[in-house]
């Protein structure tokens, strides 16, 4: 096994080698259903590899496209594409394998488990006496020649060893005399084991083609000429700062080198220096605004160097940035004004906060809801102007003023099968039932869809004959049952309907009385 480099890998390996030892054993069923598990584990684990191992082709895509495709790196380029092709093929290659011994021994049941998990004889047959070992191992081994060349690292050992090439076997005469398709996949191999040495296989191949494609990674511009010019380079995040932000800026030299080893300053204060570049962040504060509403502010950052020769050097220079009073953005569907006792749904921003934006709020005249979101919140008003309060990292930031509006009335309706019911023409004596649907103002819908449910919840229907009233009856629900005037209606009669009460449920499904409504009284002609 070539072994993986990561703990889980490692981890991996171990497990499978104290599996393999417990078989001897004759350890059961309970040993069987770990190779599952480790099969499982070596697979997702190939999987991620493979993406890693695409991104890193493309990854070098860039890197020679970005050096101006010299046909070095591209020579670079076509060996590491050559490489994955290659391991590509032969991944694919060893999970038909696997897939054809999954077949040959029932396949998988409904639940997605081996069937012939047991099976002892499939194994050694298609890989031994079929010959599909020796095919395996000739690829394997051509793999590792390809990868000895591209990275002209001859110690790195064939993947499909005999017994006798690997240390711990070349003393063992109950194993050294084994060829690789036997050591791996001989006698009473177990179906599971079969496919956890596959997939094993398949882990030494990806990681050695990992260390090819690092080594053909790194060579990418080896011919490059080394710099000559030294300067000083500062690279803030943003100029104009917001009171309460941070500012956060890098300094580095512009042409780096790993012999060189920088000492960086800001105002004093020495920063830590990670892989040439310095960061220098800290928290702005209020200054003389001018009428734009900026403050402007510096500080010197130095950065001390030994260059080729032993010849020490500072670098020095003065940092301008301005400091920005903050401006409050809100966004809504209706920012002018909220709407009373409804959840009015704002984003707060404060776009020269950045990153740094860590908003809480307050309200005079109402409540205020923080939503999950930075700068979401919901604002449900109780009087007819209020003030919502923004603060960052506890240092107030500004106001907001809104006025409030009424919630408009809804239209109430009368409706068969959700169309309105003709005034004029009315409907049939024969009619069944209709709805009475409290339907919302469109706007107010379209601003608070969560706050425009309105339902009528009471009201009175009088049967009128020639102008005087009849026979009546009350619901307590949208629904109007007419059979309760079954046999009393006639041409020319018409229905009356009183609405008596209306609700309305708010967008935390909190249900209120809702007075103001139209029309009140309903007029249905039948015929």
């Amino acid at each position: 096994m070539a072994g993986g480099n990561s703990p889980r890998d490692k981890m991996i390996q171990v497990m499978y080698l104290v599996l393999i030892a417990m078989l001897a054993l004759n350890i059961d069923t309970a040993v069987l259903e770990k190779f599952v598990l480790i099969n499982q584990s070596f697979e997702v684990t190939n999987e991620e590899k493979e993406v890693d191992n695409d991104k890193k082709i493309e990854a070098i895509r860039v890197a020679v496209d970005d050096s101006g495709n010299r046909a070095e790196d591209v020579a670079v380029l076509e060996r590491a594409t050559e490489l994955r092709e290659e391991a590509r093929a032969l991944m694919t290659y060893m999970t038909n394998f696997k897939d054809s011994i999954t077949n040959m021994t029932g396949g998988r049941d409904s639940k997605g488990k081996y069937i012939g998990y047991k099976d002892v004889d499939a194994v050694s047959r298609f890989m031994v006496k079929l010959g599909n070992g020796d095919s395996l191992q000739t690829r394997l081994n051509r793999y590792t020649q390809m990868v000895r060349e591209a990275t002209e690292d001859t110690s790195i050992v064939d993947l499909a060893r005999n017994a006798n090439q690997i240390a711990i076997y070349q003393d063992n005469d109950a194993f050294n005399h084994l060829p690789f398709k036997e050591l791996n996949f001989g006698y009473n191999t177990p179906m599971v084991g079969g496919l956890a040495s596959l997939s094993q296989l398949q882990n030494d191949l990806i990681n050695l083609e990992i260390k090819a494609l690092d080594h053909l990674a790194a060579s990418v511009g080896a011919a490059d000429l080394k710099f000559d010019v030294v300067s000083l380079t500062t690279l803030p995040e943003q100029k104009v700062v917001a009171a309460g932000a941070k500012y956060s800026a890098q300094m580095f030299l512009s042409a780096g080198s790993s012999a060189i080893v920088p000492v960086m300053t800001a105002n004093g204060d020495t920063l830590e220096v990670e892989n040439g570049r310095g960061l220098y962040e800290f928290t702005t504060t209020p200054g003389s605004y001018d009428r734009e509403g900026l403050a402007k502010k510096s500080y010197i950052g130095a950065i001390s160097v030994t260059l080729p020769g032993g010849r020490d050097t500072t670098f020095i220079d003065t940092v301008e940035y301005f400091v920005a009073r903050p401006v409050i953005q809100i966004q809504s569907a209706s920012v002018q004004a909220l709407y009373l006792n409804c959840g009015n749904e704002l984003q707060v921003n404060v776009p020269a906060l950045g990153s740094s934006y860590a908003p809480s709020f307050s309200m005079t005249g109402g409540d205020v809801i923080k939503g999950s979101q930075i700068g979401q919140v919901t604002l449900v008003p109780k009087a007819k102007n209020v003030e919502l309060r923004v603060n960052n990292g506890g240092n107030y930031i500004g106001s907001q003023k809104f006025g409030v509006r009424q919630i408009p009335a809804p239209e109430i309706q009368a409706r068969i099968r959700g169309k309105q019911i003709d005034g004029k023409r009315g409907i049939p004596i024969s009619t069944r039932s209709f709805d009475l649907d409290a339907i919302a103002d469109a706007s107010f819908a379209q601003f608070l869809p969560k706050d425009s449910k309105f339902r009528v919840m009471e009201a009175e229907i009088t049967l009128v004959r020639s102008g005087r009233g009849g026979a009546s009856f009350s619901v307590k629900s949208p629904k109007v049952p007419l059979n309760r005037l079954s046999g009393q209606m006639r041409k020319g009669d018409a229905l009356v309907i009183e609405i008596k009460r209306v609700a309305r449920a708010n967008f935390q499904g909190r249900t209120e009385n809702f007075r103001n409504f139209s029309p009140k009284y309903i007029n249905i002609p039948l015929n």
